[in-house]
């Protein structure tokens, strides 16, 4: 590998991969994002990302203009000159929060008669531990001479800061089975400014599951403090505060009490670890306390409701206010709002929403509420507003 001028790869385009191929451009490689989507591709080359995140589309332009980043569905001239190719997909879960690799391994396959001796494959999809050597088994299987490697690095964007967060990583990780493979990619990666810590490939993909697995856990545990506070007249926020002065729990914990997690990407994890402990026999039965108890807590609004008014919401108008999967992005996939709003209707309500901010074609694919553009409509006529 050259060390300058890189011709990078990334393929899968949602949140993660753009918002990497925008700050690889940015920082002067030369990018193309590639996506089985030709109407995707379209938005994308006119400089409009299919999910707000602040700052995107600025950056995605700026690369454009500079020549420096550019987006296709996928040339084998342009996989062939790649020296780096990330697997950046935004991994899809089912509705039991499962991961679904199908759209993952389809761009593996797909790229595998094109790649060029030499090239670095560097996964950050969100995918089980096990699934790099997966991929390199496929292609083995298929280019048996070929020379390449394989790395993986637990992407922790979070919607909203993501490009913050690419640019200086909180977790800056490279896994590999070669130590020369991490040595070429944290040089590749050296405008992070950060120090790239150095492990085994399957240490990697562990590690994201055990980041998250920990916030749940910490999200679980706060939630059901919060419900004791509640019931005890204990302020729950102020003693959340408090706690974050010990040091050992730390300013940044996760120990404001409220809704649990949704959304897929703390569920996800955690799901693949329950898989993993029952796969080998391996007994999680912390795991699954927490699984149980924060499907238990997202329900603990509505619960609340239908037993102050006897088990029935029939006739009731209830807003919602706020839809999108958390502050700072448009996209609705998964959100704790659109959850509760389901349990809302289950037991007969009849609700009202609004969000500025939530994407306008994810709503047209939703039904069982009313939506209003201005907020104040929403709640005329409203008993009672979930924020």
């Amino acid at each position: 590998m050259s060390h300058k001028n890189e011709k990078v790869l990334v393929a899968g385009l949602w949140h993660q991969g753009i918002v990497a191929a925008a700050c690889l451009a940015d920082w002067g490689y030369s990018v193309t994002g590639i996506d089985f989507d030709g109407k995707k591709i379209g938005n994308l080359n006119s400089g409009k990302a299919p999910i707000f995140e602040p700052g995107l589309d600025d950056l995605i332009v700026s690369g454009l203009l500079s020549g420096k980043l550019v987006f296709s569905t996928g040339q084998s001239e342009q996989i062939n000159r790649a020296e780096i190719i990330l697997i950046s997909h935004d991994t899809k879960v089912n509705d039991l929060d499962e991961s679904d690799l199908a759209e993952v391994f389809q761009s593996v396959e797909f790229i595998i008669p094109h790649l060029s001796d030499g090239v670095i494959i560097h996964v950050t999809a969100q995918v089980p531990v096990g699934t790099c050597d997966a991929f390199s088994s496929l292609i083995k299987l298929s280019r048996p001479n070929l020379k390449f490697s394989i790395a993986y690095s637990p992407e922790n964007l979070r919607l909203g800061e993501a490009i913050k967060l690419y640019q200086t990583p909180m977790l800056p990780v490279i896994g590999a089975n070669e130590k020369c493979t991490f040595e070429l990619l944290s040089e590749f990666y050296s405008k992070a400014g950060v120090d790239w810590q150095y492990c085994s490939l399957r240490t990697a993909e562990m590690l994201k599951h055990a980041l998250n697995t920990f916030l749940g856990l910490s999200i679980a545990f706060a939630n059901e403090l919060g419900n004791l506070c509640d019931e005890f007249g204990v302020d729950g926020h102020r003693l959340a505060h408090l706690l974050k002065l010990e040091p050992r729990i730390g300013a940044k914990a996760m120990l404001k009490p409220g809704l649990g997690f949704s959304g897929g990407t703390l569920a996800r994890d955690i799901q693949t670890l329950r898989h993993l402990g029952k796969k080998s026999g391996i007994g999680t039965t912390l795991l699954d306390g927490l699984w149980e108890a924060n499907i238990k807590h997202n329900r603990i609004v509505v619960e609340r409701l239908v037993n102050h008014f006897n088990g029935s919401l029939t006739g009731m108008v209830i807003c919602v206010l706020g839809l999108t999967y958390k502050p700072g992005t448009s996209t609705l996939r998964r959100s704790a709002a659109l959850e509760l709003i389901g349990d809302l209707t289950r037991f007969g309500a009849k609700v009202k929403a609004s969000d500025p901010a939530a994407d306008r074609h994810e709503l047209q694919n939703l039904s069982g509420f009313q939506f209003f553009e201005k907020s104040l409509d929403a709640l005329t006529g409203g008993m009672f507003c979930c924020l």
